[in-house]
């Protein structure tokens, strides 16, 4: 005997409710046990935003996703101080990448989800903080033309220490929302150098100067155009090196992704 129509929709809507009461529920006693705190400030926060921040510092962080940027150098730039040929201070320097995406500037809350992610070992950061930085990739004029993506190395020292390669876990978010390649292993880090945030900015270059090298055949990077991938960037003298090595070995082009850009003279997190 077949069923009416309206018991059968009745049925679903018994289900539905069901679903949505048995959500409701798990929710809240979640909330009860585990609170949601904000990653940035450690506030009380919602678990159902987008990313695991207050109101506050969702703002906040929203703000800087705002600032203008110069797309050579990724330094901080006002409206009329930059073209897609840089601005005064890397017409000054030489900027070895081609070009920057990044989040915003290194500072509160995007620098505390950086360093809780980095050194706090909340590797669920990562892809809340790579999605962010897709995101900007994808409004970048050079987005089309990146074949593959790779993130800075760490020395194996370094990354036992820590347990991850944080830029690493920001690039795979990059490689899902933009659908290139992830070649996550053609730089190397031979050989372990001194923290970068000791050292003064005029020193910096040096220590990781031919601290990279390609892994395998260098032919297999000829012509490639390639996006670098880091958590932080301050006085870009690791992206230049890494970038420098890749066109060494035949990369055509290098451009850079960046979850936060620090000042020339700021120390960053390394």
């Amino acid at each position: 005997m077949a069923i009416k129509p309206e018991i059968v929709a009745s049925i679903r809507e018994i289900r539905v409710y069901n679903r949505h009461m048995l959500r409701s529920l798990w929710i809240s006693s979640r909330e009860l046990l585990l609170p949601s705190h904000c990653a940035a400030c450690g506030s009380p926060a919602p678990r159902d935003g987008r990313f695991a921040l207050c109101e506050a510092c969702g703002r906040a962080l929203a703000g800087l996703v705002e600032v203008l940027y110069c797309p050579r150098c990724g330094r901080g730039a006002g409206p009329y101080s930059f073209d897609l040929d840089g601005c005064g201070m890397c017409r000054r320097k030489s900027v070895p990448y081609d070009g920057v995406a990044r989040i915003g500037p290194y500072a509160e809350p995007l620098r505390d989800l950086v360093l809780t992610y980095k050194y706090g070992r909340r590797r669920g950061l990562g892809p809340v903080l790579g999605r962010l930085l897709a995101e900007r990739v994808a409004l970048a004029p050079w987005a089309d033309r990146v074949d593959m993506v790779v993130p800075v190395p760490l020395h194996w020292r370094r990354r036992v220490g820590r347990g991850f390669n944080q830029a690493a876990g920001l690039a795979e978010e990059v490689v899902r929302a933009t659908r290139r390649r992830l070649v996550s292993r053609p730089l190397l880090r031979v050989r372990s150098t001194a923290h970068q945030t000791r050292l003064p900015p005029s020193r910096r270059a040096e220590n990781v100067r031919g601290a990279f090298a390609v892994r395998g055949r260098a032919a297999a990077l000829a012509g490639e155009h390639i996006l670098l991938v880091d958590d932080v960037l301050t006085s870009g003298a690791t992206m230049g090196e890494c970038a420098r090595t890749l066109k060494r070995a035949g990369a055509a082009s290098v451009y850079a992704a960046i979850a936060a850009v620090a000042g020339p003279h700021e120390p960053g997190p390394w």
